[in-house]
């Protein structure tokens, strides 16, 4: 019955007031209404004498329903494009904040090392490496007083929260958070590791007999 309903209403709409039926809506219909041309005018006459006819109601309630479905599809449609677009800035800015931290770590590391690294990553069962910024160990400690002294320089949680990796590591905003020579690579500078990107967040004993070494945080 619908169906047989909504084909008449097609054929009304688009034969009789000329309008076009895929962008058939409730405004469309009000502004045929309130200034139809003379073939619209002559088409609104004959809906109207034919309004006290079995039938015409539904055809009105049909009408608005279509009109309603057609907006919550539109409007569904808009909510997806508006995510994904969210997404895609998001995951651009995200790329963004990476190449940049990369090129620093990078540059501070060709600044204050310049010896050789054959690849190899820093492991619990290596205890040390040479890596590609020097000789690197490892330390687990609670780290809460290192995240409150960086909390206090200005990286907040929202940019850089505090997580362990799923490989141990323990890191802020991504980064492996590692102990150094507070001279030459200070608190909050980027630096290269084997276990990717470091943040310098915490100093030892070590640094004075060693300079270049990291100390890399893990839960190991």
């Amino acid at each position: 019955m619908l169906i047989l309903l909504l084909a008449l209403i097609f054929a009304l709409l688009g034969i009789v007031l000329g309008v076009n039926v895929e962008t058939v809506s409730s405004a469309n219909i009000r502004t045929v209404m309130a200034h139809p041309t003379q073939r619209q005018a002559e088409g609104l006459i004959l809906l109207d004498e034919e309004a006290d006819l079995p039938g015409t109601e539904q055809l009105e309630k049909a009408v608005e329903a279509y009109a309603r479905k057609q907006e919550q599809k539109r409007q569904r449609w808009l909510a997806a494009q508006e995510k994904r677009v969210a997404v895609q800035k998001e995951k651009r800015l995200q790329e963004e904040r990476y190449a940049k931290a990369l090129k620093e770590a990078k540059a501070n590391t060709a600044r204050t090392w310049n010896g050789t690294w054959s690849g190899a990553v820093l492991s619990k069962g290596s205890g040390t490496i040479i890596g590609p910024s020097g000789k690197e160990t490892y330390y687990n400690l609670n780290m809460s007083r290192c995240v409150a002294v960086l909390r206090a320089m200005g990286y907040s949680e929202a940019l850089y929260p505090y997580k362990v990796r799923e490989d141990g590591c323990k890191t802020l905003g991504g980064y492996v958070m590692v102990a150094a020579n507070l001279g030459i690579r200070p608190r909050g500078s980027l630096i290269m590791t084997s276990r990717g990107i470091g943040i310098v967040a915490d100093t030892g004993g070590f640094a004075r007999r060693n300079p270049t070494q990291l100390d890399l945080a893990v839960n190991w």
